[in-house]
């Protein structure tokens, strides 16, 4: 009598485990179909898109916004994005992107003690460290890209976007670094209607676009390097800028295609 008694409790016991693996199994397929639903949604593959959609807003509104408080914020809104994005890209410890948001931080509080203080030496310095930070800002952003871009298994859109805003990265780095020297030395630069130091948002403006006209190897002539500095640099961006279409571009682009 025991034996009988003891076999629905086992039988229970046994539809009761089945029961739960089951219930397991359909947890599990939920939260598969669920994550899968999700993915449609992420914002991955468009990470890059706009940020290169921003920074053509940027340079469109650049010359609208100039000797305004709204293109410094534009700029800092643009340059948080963009190391928002890189981060998101590679495993970085909690404490190192703290770090780099706080030096982040530190370049629009310079750009705006800058306007604010009235004493030319200390509104020198200030710009001079606020493009030191922003330059290494950019270059720990585009090496971070790049290593994305060309460590990732696949050539995507999303790559190739992504290689072109380090390309972008790479004339905004240069043209800190220039407006650096004309801030140092006044007479770094010859530029049409404005001269020296003097409406440094004006040059800041004016420098970006020789940037990225030296990386384009264009050459129109109208801002032209005076001091030997100057030149170099002009020249390293402008072989930087050639070897990266020929090379870092068609390489992803060509990949791309022959993988379609």
């Amino acid at each position: 009598m025991q034996q009988f008694r003891d076999i629905p409790e086992i039988t229970a016991e046994k539809s009761c485990s089945g029961f739960v693996v089951l219930r397991g199994v359909a947890m599990t397929t939920l939260n598969t179909k669920k994550t899968q639903l999700l993915d449609h949604f992420t914002w991955k593959p468009f990470r890059f898109v706009q940020l290169l959609i921003f920074l053509i807003l940027v340079m469109l509104l650049s010359p609208f916004l100039n000797r305004t408080p709204l293109l410094n914020a534009l700029l800092t809104a643009f340059f948080l994005n963009v190391l928002l994005v890189s981060l998101s890209i590679v495993g970085v410890n909690v404490r190192s992107r703290w770090a780099l948001i706080f030096l982040w931080l530190l370049v629009p509080l310079s750009d705006w003690a800058a306007l604010l203080t009235g004493n030319l030496q200390i509104e020198m310095e200030l710009t001079i460290a606020s493009a030191i930070v922003r330059v290494l800002l950019i270059t720990i952003c585009v090496v971070l890209i790049l290593r994305y871009v060309l460590t990732s298994i696949e050539v995507t859109l999303d790559t190739i976007f992504g290689a072109f805003v380090a390309y972008f990265l790479i004339a905004f780095a240069f043209a800190s670094i220039f407006h650096t020297c004309a801030v140092v030395e006044p007479a770094s630069f010859s530029v049409a209607g404005l001269t020296g130091a003097g409406n440094s948002e004006s040059l800041k403006v004016q420098l970006n676009y020789f940037s990225f006209v030296t990386i384009a190897t264009l050459g129109y002539g109208d801002i032209v390097p005076k001091l030997p500095t100057t030149q170099m640099l002009a020249i390293l961006e402008a072989v930087i800028g050639q070897f990266y279409m020929a090379v870092v571009i068609a390489w992803l682009v060509g990949t791309y295609v022959r993988r379609r």
